[in-house]
């Protein structure tokens, strides 16, 4: 199916005229040219999922990997709820690359800012914008992925199913994506700890090789200032 306008030329047959209209007659051209503008069916027609998720609480997302810079939206948020830069920043600090050899290379300070949402240290109920910025762009490091698609990356099923992608960094396919989530799940945390004391607690146990010993940590008794050693 084309994507774009089409066009047809035909020719009269030799010794025929081109019509008995007079407006036909006129055209100084032998060619009569068609052009037809391809309708594409509704269920063939791919929509982008989008980048809002959550109901009574909900976050949005947003930046490329080697744009100006990712964050997130909240919205749905309680009011005078303290809230902070640091607040985040500890996770934020924790997804941070270039911290060990089984992560990417790239430097980046992940120095979160909150834009709305928060007056005097308290929460207002209003959309809260978290803004962190991009500045450790290397985007010709891969020119080579304009001509291969990554092993293992969603830049083949991004390109085959919207038909764009962004070759430097994946855009949105990039882990980067995950700092608005990692930000606003911090709020989320902290919204769980002081309205219901839940507190959630995660660490990487295995990477490929790199194991760590089950008797190291106790999943019943764990502390957040052990998995932050």
């Amino acid at each position: 199916m084309a994507s774009s306008s089409s066009c047809l030329s035909s020719k009269p047959f030799f010794g025929g005229s081109i019509s008995s209209d007079p407006n036909l007659r006129s055209l100084s051209s032998a060619y009569l040219q068609v052009f037809l503008r391809p309708r594409i069916p509704k269920n063939l027609q791919i929509r982008a999922s989008g980048s809002t998720y959550g109901n009574h609480f909900r976050v949005t997302t947003y930046g490329e990997s080697h744009g100006g810079g990712v964050g997130c939206v909240i919205d749905g948020c309680p009011p005078r709820i303290p809230l902070s830069e640091s607040d985040m920043q500890v996770d934020l600090d924790r997804r941070r690359p270039g911290q060990s050899r089984i992560t990417t290379p790239r430097k980046e300070t992940d120095t979160c800012k909150i834009f709305s949402g928060v007056s005097e240290g308290l929460t207002t109920g209003t959309p809260i914008h978290v803004f962190v910025p991009n500045t450790d762009q290397r985007g010709h490091d891969y020119s080579e992925m304009s001509l291969a698609y990554r092993p293992s990356h969603a830049d083949a099923t991004y390109d085959m199913k919207y038909g764009v992608r962004s070759v430097q960094g994946g855009g949105r396919s990039s882990a980067r994506e995950t700092i608005g989530r990692v930000a606003s799940g911090a709020v989320a945390k902290k919204i769980l700890k002081d309205f219901a004391g839940t507190e959630i607690l995660a660490y990487v146990s295995q990477v490929h090789k790199v194991i760590l010993p089950e008797d190291l940590i106790d999943n019943e008794t764990v502390t957040l200032d052990q998995v932050l050693k």
